[in-house]
C-alpha cells in the first residue's frame, strides 16, 4: 500500500499541469497573520493566503514555516532556519557578500540547472544581509516550470539565520512580496520571558539551548532537504520501486520525528542524515 505521503505527492505532481490564474498578491497589514515558531523562539508576519507547514507532507509533524503549495502555485514555502555555527561566515558585509554567495552557491546548486542568479545586500534581523537569488531551471523536456530558490542570510555573532523562500519563477510577482514580508517583520524572541519565567541576564539559557547541535529547528532542516530530495526523485521516477523506497524514507523520517519530540538528539539529526544519504 502507498504511503499517505507519496500518495499526496503524487496527486500533487499528477494536477499541476491544471490551468489557473491567480491576482498577484497584495499584502496590507489587516491581510497578515503571525508565525511563532512552537519553541517560541522567533516569529515573522505571512500573508492570510498561506498556510502552516507541516514537517511531513501529510499534514503531520512539527511545523516548519509557512505555504501556499496547491496544483496552481505549484511549490511555494517560506521557512526560517537558525540559529546554527556561522563558521566562517560570520561577517556580513558588502566585502564578503561575494564570498557568502559563492559557499551558498556550492551547498544549492547541486545541479547544473540550479544556478545563481543574483546576490544583493538587503537587512535581516536589523543586520546586513544578502539576499539570494537561485533559478531552478529544470531538466531538459521536463514538465516542471523553473523555480526560485531564495535565502537571505545573515550573522549575529557565531549564529547564522536565513529565509528559505521557494516559489516559480513565474509566480515570482505573486509571491515574492510573502518572502519580503517574512523578511522584514522577523524578530528574535526569548521563550522564557514569553512563558512568564524571569528574563535571564548574563549566560541566556534559552539561547544556549537553542545553540546546541541538533536543535529542533535544526533538525527540521534536515528533514526538510531529504522531502526536497524525496520530491526530486519522485519527478524523475514514479516507478513501484522508487515509490516504496521513498515510503520507507518517509515512514523513518516520522518514526524519527515522535522519538524526538521537542528535544532532538544528535543521534536524530544524524539519522535523518543518513535517510538521505540512503537516496543518492
Amino acid at each position: 500500500m502507498l504511503s499517505s505521503v507519496v500518495s499526496a505527492r503524487l496527486a500533487m505532481l499528477a494536477a499541476l499541469a491544471l490551468p489557473m490564474t491567480l491576482a498577484p498578491m497584495r499584502i496590507d497589514a489587516a491581510e497578515t497573520r503571525t508565525f511563532k515558531a512552537q519553541d517560541g523562539s522567533y516569529s515573522f508576519e505571512y500573508p492570510l493566503g498561506f498556510s502552516l507547514d507541516h514537517l511531513f507532507a501529510d499534514g503531520t509533524g512539527d511545523v516548519a514555516g509557512v505555504k501556499a503549495s496547491s496544483p496552481a502555485n505549484g511549490d511555494v514555502r517560506i521557512t526560517f532556519l537558525g540559529p546554527r555555527d556561522a563558521g566562517e561566515l560570520q561577517e556580513v558585509s558588502e566585502r564578503t557578500r561575494q564570498s557568502i554567495a559563492d559557499a551558498f552557491t556550492k551547498a544549492i546548486a547541486v545541479r547544473p540547472s540550479i544556478t545563481l542568479k543574483s546576490a544583493t545586500m538587503t537587512t535581516l534581523l536589523g543586520r546586513p544581509a544578502v539576499d539570494m537569488v537561485f533559478s531552478n531551471g529544470r531538466p531538459p523536456f521536463s514538465k516542471e516550470r523553473p523555480q526560485i530558490k531564495r535565502y537571505v542570510f545573515t550573522a549575529i555573532g557565531e549564529k547564522a539565520y536565513n529565509f528559505e523562500c521557494i516559489y516559480r519563477a513565474d509566480k515570482a510577482e505573486q509571491f515574492a512580496p510573502a518572502c519580503d514580508l517574512a523578511v522584514s517583520t522577523v524578530r528574535l524572541l526569548d521563550p522564557a520571558a514569553d512563558a512568564g519565567a524571569p528574563a535571564s541576564t548574563g549566560d541566556n539559557k534559552a539561547a544556549t539551548r537553542l545553540s546546541s547541535g541538533c536543535t529542533k529547528l535544526e533538525l527540521n532542516r534536515r528533514a526538510g532537504l531529504v522531502m526536497e530530495a524525496t520530491s526530486d526523485m519522485l519527478m524523475k521516477d514514479q516507478s513501484p520501486a522508487t515509490i516504496e523506497r521513498l515510503g520507507k524514507a518517509h515512514a523513518a523520517m516520522r518514526a524519527i520525528d515522535e522519538r524526538a519530540g521537542d528535544k532532538p538528539s544528535e543521534r536524530d539529526c544524524k539519522d535523518i542524515d543518513a535517510i538521505g544519504a540512503s537516496l543518492k
